[in-house]
């Protein structure tokens, strides 16, 4: 008897995850294909059906396979279980109601109201469905109560049918979990394969910083951005001395970095310095440092380091130019990291390090006097990777 309720409560399960939230996600994946579900935020547009089918697909499959997780109460806990929650309650419920006559309305009505209600508000816990304004939580709120509606009416039935001889699980039930067993410990074993390779190479977490250059008279300096903007401090006062010591004068300007500032990163967290003032359409490939902070500088020699003995692995921070597209209207250069997987083929354009205007195109390059002991640099070409002495 116990069994088989343990089995109707994982039935339960199975069910509401696929007709529930999966519905939904599928729902939502129309209403945007169609254009009925628009975006209040400006940078995003209506990207079509094929797009917006393929996207929330794969967002959803990522839920379900990757199982994300959220510390509460100082415990890591799947974000699935809130939908895993809301089924067995929604099962639990019916048990008492199904001693009544399966035709009876009423029990039906009771569970989807509960079912409609919980699955309305676990939406906010954990979205089927990506949210990113209140439109898109209104509509993924509502397709969530009406499937859950409509799941909960129908739960009354067939938990009235169930014998405590004869096991709920039916054979397509059993390929469902199955499936998902299998997906699941494929994706566990090589995320954990990744996470050995990661640990073995024992790269230093890095925060990359996107700075560009305009020339000034006097010595090189950080500017804000804007007249109205606060003082500039990301810069630290080694690098800046470091640049005035080459001979570099003109303005800094950080236009973002990796990573947070508050909370501030860990202390074996290293800075890593790109300063540019032209595009660059070729895929520029940076060594990352074997230890402790490092600068790159793009002058008309090429790129140079600082400081100059800086020593590097042959694992890079990536530069790719990217022209303009539907999500961001202007020419951009993208980065990614190496941590001892390779770079990604495609770099999404939320890894956006600098935009670019047109003028800067011929934006003008800084040239450092040469220096004994200065960093060795090369010339700017296709497939460039700075290997720097």
């Amino acid at each position: 008897m116990i069994r088989n309720r343990l089995l109707g409560a994982l039935r339960t399960v199975l069910e509401y995850v696929v007709f529930v939230m999966g519905g939904t996600a599928l729902l939502v994946m129309f209403a945007r294909g169609l254009g009925i579900l628009w975006s209040f935020n400006p940078e995003f547009v209506h990207a079509g059906f094929r797009a917006s089918f393929v996207s929330g697909f794969m967002y959803f499959y990522a839920l379900i396979v990757y199982v994300p997780r959220v510390v509460l109460w100082g415990l890591v806990l799947p974000q699935i279980l809130s939908w895993v929650f809301v089924a067995v309650l929604l099962y639990f419920a019916a048990l008492p109601l199904a001693k009544s006559s399966p035709t009876a309305l009423a029990p039906r009505v009771v569970l989807a109201v509960i079912s409609l209600l919980c699955s309305g508000g676990v939406i906010l816990f954990f979205s089927p469905a990506l949210m990113h304004d209140l439109g898109s939580i209104f509509f993924t709120m509502f397709f969530a109560g009406l499937l859950g509606a409509v799941y909960g009416f129908f739960l009354f039935p067939r938990v009235c049918s169930e014998s405590s001889s004869t096991s709920p699980m039916l054979l397509r039930h059993w390929m469902v979990a199955g499936a998902w067993v299998l997906l699941f410990s494929a994706n566990w074993g090589h995320a954990e394969y990744q996470r050995y390779k990661i640990h073995s190479i024992n790269d230093p977490q890095l925060q990359v910083y996107f700075v560009k250059w305009t020339p000034a008279e006097g010595d090189v300096r950080e500017e804000p951005i804007g007249k109205f903007a606060p003082p500039a401090h990301s810069l630290k006062d080694v690098e800046i001395e470091q640049l005035r010591a080459a001979g570099l004068t003109g303005i800094l300007q950080v236009w973002g970095q990796s990573g947070n500032t508050y909370p501030p990163p860990p202390p074996e967290t290293r800075r890593f310095v790109i300063v540019m003032s032209r595009p660059v359409r070729e895929t520029i490939d940076l060594p990352k440092q074997a230890a402790g902070d490092i600068l790159y500088l793009q002058t008309e020699q090429g790129w140079k380091a600082f400081p100059p003995s800086a020593q590097s692995v042959t694992r890079t921070v990536r530069l790719t130019f990217c022209e303009p597209e539907p999500h961001l209207n202007s020419p951009s250069t993208r980065y990614s990291v190496d941590i001892g997987l390779g770079h990604p083929t495609e770099i999404p354009f939320l890894a956006a390090a600098f935009s670019w205007l047109p003028e800067e195109f011929q934006a003008p390059l800084p040239s450092l006097p040469d220096q004994p002991g200065s960093s060795s640099a090369v010339p700017l070409g296709p497939g460039l990777s700075a290997n720097l002495k």
